[in-house]
């Protein structure tokens, strides 16, 4: 159920804005489908780059994905956020995969070592790290993943981003926020990442 202070800011943008909103919308999960090489293998795959703006604007005026207007004041970033989560949460269907997180290429991996540091993958400094970490993914831990981080859609949708392979310095140039939170995400992912393996160790 939405609330009546974020209904009424949705309520404020125009016909025109939503127009534009929706354009961008769709460009982004088209760009994100191709740069995936996204194909229909199946029923469930057919679905384009408009079924998921569309999905995502109906998720943020039924208050299914809340609109942090403070955090966030301008809506198509965290569209664009929403977009990310659902055709990452798509690709996710396949009961496991093996992804190559954070797009880079360094040798450094988080969870081979106990002794990996997170300071030694990601810096909170002005600069943005990309981690090579190839980690395996079941289903299960991304129910994990997306449990811990709750009601924080967007961190969660962040941290997806950067599993699939998205530097960091890309995250925040689309998400318009500072590395340091970028980073710090990140970490918590791994975190998050890295205690669910520690529990399945005997």
């Amino acid at each position: 159920m939405i609330d009546a202070k974020t209904l009424g800011r949705l309520a404020a943008i125009d016909e025109k804005s939503w127009g534009q909103i929706y354009k961008q919308l769709v460009r982004y999960a088209d760009f994100k489908l191709n740069k995936a090489g996204f194909q229909i293998r199946t029923e469930k795959d057919s679905v384009d780059a408009e079924h998921f703006a569309t999905l995502a604007i109906e998720k943020v005026l039924e208050g299914a994905r809340t609109w942090d207007y403070t955090r966030y004041p301008d809506i198509t970033i965290h569209l664009i956020g929403v977009v990310k989560s659902l055709i990452s949460s798509h690709f996710k269907s396949s009961s496991r995969s093996i992804i190559k997180a954070g797009g880079g290429a360094d040798e450094e991996t988080v969870l081979a070592s106990d002794d990996a540091n997170d300071d030694d993958v990601l810096n909170d400094d002005s600069r943005t790290t990309e981690g090579p970490d190839e980690i395996l993914m079941t289903a299960e831990m991304w129910q994990e993943v997306a449990s811990a981080f709750g009601d924080k859609k967007d961190d969660h949708a962040i941290f997806c981003e950067w599993l699939y392979s998205s530097p960091p310095r890309d995250i925040v140039e689309a998400w318009d926020i500072p590395v340091t939170e970028v980073n710090n995400v990140i970490k918590r992912g791994i975190r998050i990442v890295r205690g669910f393996y520690n529990k399945k160790q005997p």
